[in-house]
């Protein structure tokens, strides 16, 4: 099928109606650039900070950092975590505008997408088209040392049917770093978002919309190396709120009492054994402060707990870089009747990069993660994911994924879960200002509670202008 735009009506044509009305007044009073700031909404990152998180990303697991970890100093600033509209050749890349320190990169995507199961249920499957406008502002400096970056990404999602499950999230967000020597560096970032929780999260109890989920991220580390030894010192303070929703009967689901305070403090050391291998100890301690002391069934979910591990990093220059760590976690919570969550703690993250033009991401991990699950105090997750990434030529570049996810609710009996995902997308750009991509993914859950069990399967295709 080919698109030919030779006008802005036979761009929006291809457009879900509501948004067209919205991209018509902006274009009639030329105005793009404000038409990017206009629809700025969503977080690409907020849902998964919910509790349980959107499909199969769970919330940022109770006692364990987030981060992925390398034998880098500071393993969290991750090259995997690149969007792959970034990993064209630099010829394609947006040249962005320049105010002298600072580099100004406006981004707008607009993205059809059909999911044949919006609420992921196992009864009444209901499927439907969903029109995205998703935006960005970024403001990269340009500083010959040190780094102070800010960035605004929205997302406007529109059911055709279901209408209800609009969404209009953002993200705003701040991260840099000053290099104080040559041996020391201090990184800060902070990032507030205002979200909506997927309807298929577990700790989604199905109200009329999405649950509104808002949060502020605080990080702040500082990284030593002194010969072969490097250490990182981290503080990390995230809030989160939850809204209540209301059924389709007119009751009211109370979701505040998921208001909590998270507080974590992780030390990392590491000792480079020699060339390209070091000896890894990590450990990270954390609270979990409720707005409520008593949630909705009574219990005090209040916790603290702690993850401690060791292994070997491995930093084998264009060739592989990541750790294997083991170790242990435990979380122990403030009402006697939850029962301690925890045990044998392992995380591997990899990048094999067998050749200039394919990466390989593997990874291993098992952590425990927060829930509002009756009786239950966490839920034990072991996951296993690869990521593949070829660059097909200088313009094209395609990904495959694929995760595996078992996971346990702790206390509670007969409610485990099997989860697989599979999902394959391309991005080819046009020109550095111009691209367009397409994504197909799968994901099945088979649970051992009742009527918890689904598939569900998304097509997307998008069309993204950059400068």
């Amino acid at each position: 099928m080919s698109i030919h735009l030779s006008s802005p009506d036979s761009l929006f044509r291809f457009i879900h109606p509501r948004v067209s009305v919205k991209l018509r007044s902006l274009a009639g009073a030329s105005l793009i650039p404000a038409a990017i700031a206009a629809v700025v909404a969503g977080s690409p990152v907020a849902p998964a900070l919910a509790d349980n998180a959107p499909q199969t990303t769970p919330a940022k697991p109770a006692g364990s950092s987030a981060a992925n970890v390398t034998l880098q100093v500071n393993p969290d600033s991750n090259d995997a975590d690149r969007p792959d509209s970034q990993r064209v050749s630099d010829s394609y890349q947006p040249k962005g505008i320049d105010f002298g320190d600072f580099l100004f990169l406006p981004k707008i995507e607009f993205g059809e997408t059909y999911n044949s199961n919006v609420y992921g249920s196992q009864v009444d499957v209901r499927g439907d088209f969903l029109s995205t406008i998703r935006s960005e502002l970024n403001l990269r400096s340009q500083f010959s040392e040190h780094q102070l970056n800010f960035s605004l990404v929205g997302e406007e999602d529109l059911y055709k049917t279901y209408s209800r499950d609009d969404q209009t999230n953002l993200t705003a967000s701040v991260d840099g770093h000053y290099d104080y020597s040559k041996d020391t560096r201090i990184n800060l970032s902070s990032q507030a978002f205002s979200s909506h929780e997927a309807r298929s999260s577990p700790n989604t109890i199905q109200g009329e919309e999405p649950t509104p989920i808002q949060g502020i991220l605080n990080r702040a580390n500082i990284e030593e190396k002194s010969d072969r030894f490097s250490f990182l010192g981290e503080v990390e303070t995230d809030r989160l709120t939850f809204d209540d929703v209301k059924t389709s009967i007119g009751s009211l689901i109370p979701n505040t009492d998921r208001n909590r305070w998270e507080l974590s403090v992780r030390e990392r050391g590491a000792y480079e054994m020699f060339p390209g291998y070091a000896a890894v100890l990590q450990v990270t301690e954390n609270t979990h402060i409720f707005d409520k002391t008593l949630d909705r069934d009574g219990y005090d979910r209040g916790s603290s707990g702690y993850r401690a591990e060791a292994g070997v990093g491995i930093d084998l220059t264009h060739v592989i870089r990541g750790d294997f760590l083991l170790g242990s976690f435990q979380q122990f919570y403030h009402d006697s009747r939850l029962a301690t969550a925890g045990g044998l703690s392992m995380r591997a993250v990899f990048n094999w990069t067998p050749s200039k033009l394919t990466i390989i991401i593997p990874s291993i991990d098992r952590s425990i993660f927060d829930t509002t699950t009756t009786q239950a105090s966490a839920y034990d997750r072991s996951a296993l994911t690869v990521t593949v990434r070829h660059e097909l030529e200088r313009n094209i570049v395609v990904t495959g994924f694929g995760g595996l996810y078992y996971d346990q609710l702790t206390g509670v009996q007969n409610q485990n879960d099997m989860t697989y995902e599979a999902r394959a997308k391309v991005i080819y750009a046009f020109t550095p200002e111009l691209y367009v991509g397409g994504e197909v993914g799968f994901l099945s859950r088979r649970s051992e509670a009742q009527l918890q069990s689904f598939d569900q399967l998304t097509t997307m295709v998008k069309l993204g202008v950059q400068y």
